[in-house]
């Protein structure tokens, strides 16, 4: 005879990769039944299992599928193929067949008339289990459809066997060669008793031929609606509690149905006592309301109970219940679909379940989030969702869904600029989170109320806006009953008592990191502050601008660090400006790396194409943070000077309140940096427009990066390409560490500074260049302390001095002129200078012009006396519009005595314009000009100076 390894082997499906077999032991202790279930992956474990089942004396079961993932469980839905129909055939007193002998015979006769081969049988105790056996295994899906025809066909011959049983995937059989052991005192041998020949496919298909009910039935499982996720949401929330259904039952108003079954449970026919079960599987009660609508049947079982109610489908409907007894459902005034509704109740999260984890938008990585206790009379759901307790029309307590998603103030802060405001923050299921701001009385007012929440995605109508409304404000009454008002943080860096570093939504203190609730202006960007990927990953990719040739670069690295350090010097602000005529020299990379200390590299980064204000509010917001912007290279000179006047100043435009003759509070106030990129010099721009930019030179250090000595496009593109998913982890380690010590900070930049004024001889005017590397020095050092970098200090150092003095040398060549001025200024104008002698001619007329101007009348030139007169209205006026300050420009000249006077002169004289009224001029003598050259102005035309002899 067969071994029970190859019967297993025969009637089961091959498993593959990942695939398992599932044994199942019950037996009972003590009146309570005890199941053992274990997932296995191999004939051999099943077999093994089962001699240890035997062994503790448990019937010994294995499932007759193949399954997934055991996490799964044994579920129809996880059952992946089978290799056997089969059917039980019940034995024994109170059953269809008296004994195995009948039981066999009608086998024969049901065998006979449907034409099905001989099958496999095992003696299961007092009965069999038959298996008719296909010669591969096949998906469930099909299975169903021939299992289905099957059970139909044991209907049609009145073959009295369990439907269930031969319909169910995940069903269980005895394993030959154990025990019946329902008796433990008299133990049944199970044993294979006939292995018949397997059945091709095609012979199952001819001979379990599905009917016409039995596909559509399929058709409809294949296309059942899959539950959206709000309602998904809204099941997991909610539970019923079968003895509430009772007990509105026994009140008149539950279910007559199930009332009538609890009530005649000993008389009761089997499909509507299955009916009942299908409702109590479905409670939270299940295991006691079972037994409580089954206990007083005469032939009531605990074991035949459980494995009737498991076997049931979901709960029945008012419908099935109605066809099954129609008497049952007279006068039923419910508007239910299913008595289950009736106990239906909301479980209430508990603190487990308030700690959930969402994906970060930006970082798309997994972050934990807190959800808060509810204010009452609300309540958060299991799986999320506000809910109402609340009185029904007859007092009754009733639980009603106010909002599907998670949906609550986190803070309720105090904001300088806009009073009382609330930080609000939705969980949406494919969204992820959001958060806003709101102020207190957009919260009070209907309008702005639905108007704003709307606008971040929160639907509500009716009386739900009512609810929601209200809703918010018992978190406001909860919030201002138990807790002070935070003070709504407007900037990031440091605080203004220096006890904190605020990055983000995170207050970094000296031992701890505080979640700190981000203000209007900064919660935009708060997104751009997370933490992301490995640190190792970042500081090896950071390591690189420690290779000998790239001092440059990490010297405009370290100033990421450096700019936090701004608060304690007299530098309000300044800029440095990395230059390159060439593309791929790696301008926008130390821009990214720069921001990858505090965050996300790119969308950290500013453009020119950003509005002035966008970026005047980034330095305001960003406060003591470096701010970064690419590419200003075609920037109008002119907004290039306001931008470098605004950031050296160290705030932008003050404001006048809204409807108020009274200043807005002026956030932005800032002292940083902004490190920006360009193909040219920013102080060549500024020239372009101004004769005298000190007061911007002195807080520029503009850096020329050369190409990477060890070049190499494609590896530094992927080598730089790591900071895109591994940032952030810098800045808190950082911050703790200068607010931890800060005394100590201070004092190692005061010796870094120091050291650098006596390595570049700086003077009294240049001590910003002194502070803005000390600032980088200081900042990096403390960061390869703390081991963020490996880069060397000491060539950064010697770089930064060797800055200076370039800086100094090429700003030489800006510095102001007077004699510089003038000569442009005649330039500018020199095709409106008349050059007349000023002197009569021999016959004692006057001389006619040499040269005319074209157009107006700026200047006069006299050959014969050398001397040269400009109108001083038209040069002040040029001082202004180049930010020159008229007496400076002049101090040379009167020094030198080339400024002879200031006082009227008839500009025109000598011409036939000669009624011209006469105005104020300056009066230059052109022999104490260096610059003057008269043959400039006389070969114009090829004309010669008249002589008045």
């Amino acid at each position: 005879m067969i071994s029970r390894k190859e019967f297993l082997a025969l009637v089961l499906p091959p498993l593959e990769k990942g695939e398992h077999y599932c044994t199942f032991g019950i037996k009972t202790v003590n009146e309570k039944d005890v199941v053992r279930q274990k997932f296995v992956e191999s004939i051999d474990d099943i077999s093994t299992q089962a001699d240890v089942l035997v062994q503790e004396e448990f019937n010994a079961f294995f499932a007759m599928a193949k399954y997934g993932d055991p996490k799964e469980g044994r579920t129809t839905n996880n059952a992946l193929y089978l290799k056997s129909f089969y059917i039980d055939l019940d034995c024994g007193n109170n059953k269809p067949f008296a004994d195995l002998g009948e039981g066999l015979i009608a086998l024969k006769s049901f065998c006979k008339v449907t034409k099905l081969p001989r099958p496999t049988i095992v003696k299961s105790g007092l009965g069999a289990h038959v298996y008719w056996v296909l010669d591969k295994a096949i998906p469930r899906k099909q299975w169903r459809s021939h299992a289905d025809r099957l059970k139909e066909l044991c209907v049609e011959h009145k073959f009295d066997v369990d439907p269930a049983v031969t319909g169910e995937a995940a069903r269980v059989l005895r394993v030959p060669e154990t025990f019946h052991v329902k008796d433990p005192t008299n133990p049944i041998s199970v044993e294979v008793l006939h292995v018949a020949p397997t059945m091709t496919l095609d012979e199952v298909e001819k001979l379990l031929v599905p009917s016409e009910d039995i596909l559509k039935m399929l058709d409809k499982a294949d296309f059942k609606r899959q539950l959206d996720p709000l309602t998904l949401a809204l099941m997991g929330s909610s539970q019923s509690r079968f003895k509430t259904i009772l007990i509105k039952s026994v009140e008149g108003t539950g279910c007559n149905q199930l009332l009538n079954i609890y009530h005649n449970q000993a008389t009761i026919d089997e499909p509507l006592w299955r009916a009942g079960l299908s409702i109590a599987q479905q409670c939270v009660d299940r295991d006691k309301a079972i037994h409580v609508i089954s206990n007083q049947h005469p032939g009531y079982s605990e074991y035949a109970t459980d494995r009737k109610a498991n076997e049931t489908r979901g709960p029945y409907t008012c419908e099935t219940f109605k066809k099954l007894f129609p008497q049952g459902c007279e006068g039923c005034k419910l508007k239910i679909t299913s008595p289950i509704q009736i106990g239906k109740e909301i479980i209430e999260a508990t603190e487990e379940d308030n700690i959930v984890t969402d994906l970060e938008p930006e970082t798309k990585e997994a972050k934990t989030f807190v959800i808060p206790k509810y204010p009452f009379p609300f309540f958060r759901g299991k799986t999320g969702g506000i809910y109402q307790r609340a009185k029904d029309k007859d007092g009754n307590d009733t639980e009603e869904i106010v909002y599907p998603y998670d949906f609550y103030v986190v803070k309720r802060m105090q904001d300088p600029d806009l009073g009382e405001t609330l930080l609000l923050r939705l969980h949406l299921p494919r969204d992820g989170v959001r958060e806003w701001i709101m102020t207190l009385p957009n919260v009070l007012s209907k309008d702005k109320f639905i108007a704003t929440v709307a606008s971040f995605g929160v639907t509500a109508l009716g009386k739900k806006q009512d609810a929601l409304m209200y809703y918010i404000t018992k978190w406001v009454e909860e919030l201002q009953m138990n807790s002070k008002a935070e003070k709504a943080h407007k900037q990031f860096g440091w605080v203004e008592d220096e006890s904190a570093i605020i990055i983000g939504d995170r207050e970094i203190r000296a031992t701890e990191t505080l979640y700190s609730p981000p203000s209007a202006p900064t919660l935009p960007l708060v997104p751009l502050f997370q933490v992301k990927g490995d640190f190792q990953i970042w500081k090896d990719t950071i390591n690189t601008y420690g290779r000998e040739g790239m001092e440059a670069r990490a010297f405009a690295f370290f100033m990421g660090f450096g700019t936090m350090l701004m608060k304690f010097t007299a530098l309000d602000g300044f800029l440095l400006n990395l230059v390159s005529r060439e593309s791929g020299s790696g301008k926008t990379t130390i821009l990214q790396a720069i921001n990858s200390i505090y965050g996300r590299p790119k969308e950290l980064l500013l453009s020119p194409k950003d509005t002035y204000n966008a970026r005047m509010s980034r330095l305001g917001v960003m406060q003591n943070l470096a701010v970064t912007m690419d590419e200003i290279t075609n920037m109008p000179p002119e907004q290039m000077s306001n931008q470098v006047y605004d950031v050296t100043s160290g705030r932008g435009k003050n404001r006048l309140k809204q409807h108020e003759n009274a200043e807005r509070t002026n956030n932005t106030k800032f002292q940083t940096g902004l490190i920006t990129s360009s193909n040219r010099y920013v102080t060549d721009a500024l020239l372009s427009i101004k004769g005298f930019p000190d007061g911007e030179l002195k807080r520029i250090l503009e850096i020329n990066i050369k190409p990477d000595p060890f070049d190499d496009a494609t590896w530094a593109r992927q080598h730089f390409g790591q900071l895109m998913n591994n940032y952030g982890h810098a800045m808190e380690p950082f911050s703790q560490a200068l607010v931890g010590q800060l005394p100590m900070v201070r004092a190692k930049m005061a010796d870094i500074q120091l050291r650098i004024e006596q390595a570049a001889g700086i003077k009294n005017a240049e001590r910003y260049w002194a502070l803005m590397a000390s600032l980088a020095i200081t900042g990096g050092s403390i960061a390869k302390h703390l081991g963020l970098h490996n880069i060397p200090i000491k060539p950064v150092f010697n770089y930064a001095v060797g800055l200076i003095n370039e800086t100094r040398i090429r700003n030489r060549e800006y510095m102001f002129d007077g004699d510089d001025f003038l000569g442009g200024f005649l330039q500018r104008h020199f095709h409106e200078i008349l050059v007349i002698n000023g002197g009569k001619a021999k016959n004692g007329l006057e001389h006619g012009p040499i040269k005319e101007p074209r157009g107006a009348l700026t200047a006069r030139y006299e050959p014969d006396t050398k001397m040269l007169y400009v109108v001083n209205r038209t040069y002040r006026d040029d001082c202004a519009k180049n930010f020159i300050n008229y007496e400076e420009s002049l101090a040379g000249y009167r020094k030198s005595k080339a400024l002879v006077d200031t006082k009227k002169k008839r500009m025109t004289a000598g011409t036939l314009a000669n009624m011209q009224a006469p105005v104020n001029a300056l009066c230059f003598d052109t022999t104490k000009l260096d610059f003057f050259n008269e043959n400039v102005l006389l070969d114009d035309n090829g004309i010669q100076p008249v002589d008045t002899d």
